[in-house]
């Protein structure tokens, strides 16, 4: 919903993309679905698979332990990354998801952008 948003307010594609760690084709499907149908549609596209174990609340909970230092939740620096948040979430919750799924999770809070980017 974030990348619609800032589509709306006239960033480019690439400007999206890059603030929100997308790729330019992701930005760029998006903002054909959004001038067709708006946020609303965007809200409605799946990312497929299953539904999601976490509800609101822990939704909730993740982007308020994502806006604050990582070491509060027992990790050696204050940096999130997503390895970081997967093991929070799997402490937490009980379910383990994938790097992507994960990435995805932030993104949709409007918070990718706290995860540092891996030096792969």
């Amino acid at each position: 919903m974030t990348a619609g948003r800032r589509l709306l307010e006239g960033a480019s594609v690439e400007t999206v993309a890059d603030e929100l760690h997308l790729s330019v084709q992701t930005v760029r499907r998006y903002k054909v679905i959004v001038s067709q149908g708006g946020l609303e549609a965007l809200a409605r596209m799946g990312v497929g698979g299953r539904t999601s174990a976490l509800d609101r609340t822990a939704l909730d909970w993740i982007a308020g332990a994502l806006q604050g230092p990582a070491r509060k939740h027992g990790f050696e620096s204050d940096a999130w990354t997503n390895a970081r948040l997967r093991e929070l979430i799997e402490r937490r919750y009980g379910v383990r998801y994938s790097r992507v799924y994960v990435w995805q999770i932030a993104t949709n809070l409007g918070l990718g952008h706290l995860l540092s980017k891996s030096r792969r």
